[in-house]
Parts: structure tokens; sequence; C-alpha cells
């Protein structure tokens, strides 16, 4: 059996004053009148997540055939992936929380739009018309690059209701020192979320502050394997490719099946 993708092509949004696209991947025998839920994976980026042809670089991260995968060999539970398209011309102010003068342009951020958007628009309706769990440690985020970034931010800001996080080659060198102070002031929170962050090793300038991140968010967490996994792929570099060959990872590490 496989699992089955949804649209919603123009889901309003107040929040970002415009309708977005939204993809909702159900598992196979996912069915409305069952008794089961299903814990939720919020993804960023979606239009590059699914279809070659919609990836802006011409490669997917076959998302859907990686976790029915996963599913099926038993080694993830059975889960709910919403994946959210970006803003195109507007993704790089949307997945920032702090204002930033990138190429010489200023950015303006609307992280905090696209947060309450996420979280207090999107993530209610999901829970209303599907069987999840809606409570924190049945909802995580994930997202690469920026994608990285605004979920990292999310979910510190918001653990009453995601408890897990996945960033992939997070911008952290948008602010480091902002997102270091937000982690410091958020270290209480630590304790209620699991957090994988992840780095390639030939990603140039994109890997800045990656590692001194994780190990900043390793350090006020006691150093808690369980709660914080940091991993380097040496050979990997900044791309869609890459981020698809080891995001079997981060699932395992989020939704893995105990089989003790």
């Amino acid at each position: 059996m496989n699992s089955h993708l949804l649209s919603i092509d123009n889901f309003p949004s107040h929040a970002l004053q415009g309708p977005r696209r939204v993809r909702i991947l159900l598992p196979a025998g996912y069915k409305a009148t069952a008794a089961q839920r299903y814990p939720v994976l919020y993804v960023q980026d979606g239009q590059n997540l699914f279809d070659d042809h919609e990836s802006f670089s011409g490669q997917a991260w076959h998302l859907d055939r990686i976790i029915s995968g996963l599913i099926a060999s038993g080694q993830i539970e059975a889960l709910i992936v919403v994946a959210i398209d970006h803003a195109g011309s507007e993704r790089l102010a949307e997945f920032a929380h702090q204002d930033r003068k990138h190429d010489g342009q200023w950015v303006k951020a609307l992280g905090n739009h696209y947060e309450t958007f996420l979280a207090d628009e999107l993530k209610p309706h999901i829970d209303r018309l599907f069987l999840t769990r809606p409570e924190p440690q049945g909802n995580a985020l994930m997202g690469s690059s920026m994608g990285g970034l605004v979920s990292l931010n999310i979910g510190l800001r918001r653990s009453h209701q995601f408890g897990a996080i996945a960033a992939l080659s997070p911008s952290c060198w948008w602010n480091p020192a902002a997102l270091k102070a937000d982690v410091q002031h958020d270290k209480n929170e630590l304790k209620k979320l699991k957090i994988w962050i992840d780095i390639g090793g030939q990603e140039g300038r994109y890997s800045d502050e990656v590692e001194e991140i994780a190990g900043h968010i390793a350090q006020l967490s006691g150093n808690d394997e369980d709660m914080l996994r940091y991993y380097l792929d040496p050979k990997a570099d900044h791309s869609e490719m890459a981020w698809r060959d080891r995001v079997h990872l981060p699932l395992k590490f989020l939704f893995g099946v105990n089989k003790k």
C-alpha cells in the first residue's frame, strides 16, 4: 500500500496576508474513521520535497518514498507530513526572525508572521481535519537551510506546540548572536524538545556557526544525546540531493521505533 499525497492549493492566511499551498502526505492505511492517531511533521519548502519538476534545482527529496519505505520496514512510526510551499521571492524574509543585510539588500524579517501562520492558523486546521496527536510530543518541525533556521526558531518559541525539530544545514550565519541569545533565553524550553542539527563538510560559508550553535545547545541541555543529535556528513554539499540522502537519519531520530 502506498501513502497518499493531498493538496490544499489556496490555504487562506491572515498572518501571511494571502493564500499558501499546503501538501499533506497521509500514511498507507490511513482511514478517517479509525481510532489510531498520528504524529505530524511540518516541513518547510514544500516545492522541493516530492516532485523533481517542482523543485527549483530539478532534484526533489522524494520524501514520500523515503518515509513510506521507513514506515513499511518498521523503522519509524506511521506519521502525517504537512509540507508548506515557500514564498518565492519572499522566502528569505519569511524564514528570518531578525532583520539583516544580505547580498547588498536589507531584508525585513517576516518570520514572526510565518510562525503565527504555521502555529496558530495551519496547525489547528490540520488537527481538526485529520487524526493527529495535537500535543507537543506529537508534532515536529523540519527544514533545510533557511527552512532549518526558521524551524529551529519556531521550535524554541513554541515548545508548547512542537516537541521536536530537525534542522538540516540550518542558516545559523543569518544572525548567530541573536540565535545564541534566543537559545540562552529559552534554555528551559530545551528540556521539552528533541533536536536534530546537521551540516555537510562541503557547504563552505553555509556551514558557518552551525557546529557552534549545536555545541551551545548541547552545553545548555547537559550534553543529553537523547535530546540533541548533531551530525556532520563530511562529503555533503548544500543541496536538495544531499538532504535527500540523509533525511532518513533525522526521521529515525525523531520517529524511530524502539525494537528493544
